[in-house]
């Protein structure tokens, strides 16, 4: 069996995330023609057709979109071989690439970076925040080692645990007629004065599962894509939301008239934990850097 060279996965697999010869064959750090021209003989060496050209545009054969995935699981194993190599006489040698969701960054990344160095004082940890579906992506094409995330989260090919739960709480400026404090019912809040973060952000999903709303009117079309804003807006009395423990302890409301009123929580909470790739050769280390989590 003649194997396809990796240097040719590389390719396909840009290819597939550019979809464009110029763009795949720069991040590629080659000419557009030995782009090409790998591309042409790893569809000689397998034996079909992976790619569609024209003079504008490039497609994937329904085949070739399978092998493409195929190879990137097979550059990761390689890239993951590689790494335990590297690893095997140094174990600090590799920095340390950490993905963070932007609920919880701001608030104790800072005091689990100064754990991590005062244990490790020769290890390089990278910091990357973002949206938990673009981090696990990230992890699953073994650009991330590690992700600080709210749980659960469901996606394959990653194992997760969880290091402790924590609390939400609800967030209203302190003068406000928007919510009776003495009786929370969500589904009597006024309508669209429950203000959530974008779809995509798994604190909405976290606090749409503790209200329970029967009426999705009281949610506000307005969606935040930062935890800051959704406070100036109830700063400005123009709604509610719900803020976890981490945030109010940072002292987040300070310099504000925002207020906030512990919920039950065995409603109003998410776990906080971390994500790995399946079979990573750093699982040791990372399960040292885990245990350093402020709580």
């Amino acid at each position: 069996m003649h194997l396809p060279p990796i240097r040719q996965l590389q390719y396909l697999v840009a290819l597939q995330d550019t979809k464009h010869f110029g763009r795949a064959a720069a991040r590629e750090h080659v000419s557009q023609s030995t782009l090409s021209s790998g591309i042409k003989e790893l569809e000689s060496t397998l034996g079909v057709i992976l790619v569609e050209r024209t003079n504008k545009s490039v497609s994937f054969t329904e085949l070739g979109a399978r092998l493409a995935d195929k190879a990137r699981y097979i550059l990761m194993q390689a890239e993951d071989l590689v790494e335990e190599a590297n690893i095997s006489s140094d174990p600090l040698a590799s920095p340390v690439k950490l993905g963070v969701i932007p609920t919880i960054a701001p608030y104790i990344t800072s005091d689990f970076i100064v754990a991590v160095r005062n244990q490790f004082s020769t290890i390089k940890l990278f910091i990357r925040e973002d949206t938990s579906a673009n981090l696990i992506q990230e992890l699953l094409n073994n650009k991330l080692d590690l992700v600080l995330l709210a749980l659960p989260y469901d996606a394959g090919q990653i194992s997760t645990q969880i290091i402790y739960r924590e609390g939400l709480q609800l967030a209203y400026r302190k003068d406000s007629s928007i919510v009776s404090t003495d009786h929370v019912d969500f589904d009597q809040l006024p309508d669209e004065s429950l203000l959530l973060l974008d779809d995509g952000h798994c604190l909405r999903d976290h606090a749409l599962a503790g209200c329970r709303l029967k009426d999705h009117k009281k949610l506000h079309t307005f969606g935040a894509n930062s935890l800051q804003m959704l406070l100036q807006m109830v700063d400005s009395d123009l709604g509610v939301t719900l803020v976890p423990d981490m945030a109010v302890d940072a002292k987040v409301l300070q310099n504000t008239q925002v207020v906030t009123l512990p919920l039950p929580r065995d409603k109003f909470y998410r776990d906080i934990g971390f994500a790995w790739r399946n079979g990573t050769s750093r699982r040791l280390l990372l399960d040292e850097i885990m245990t350093l989590l402020p709580r």
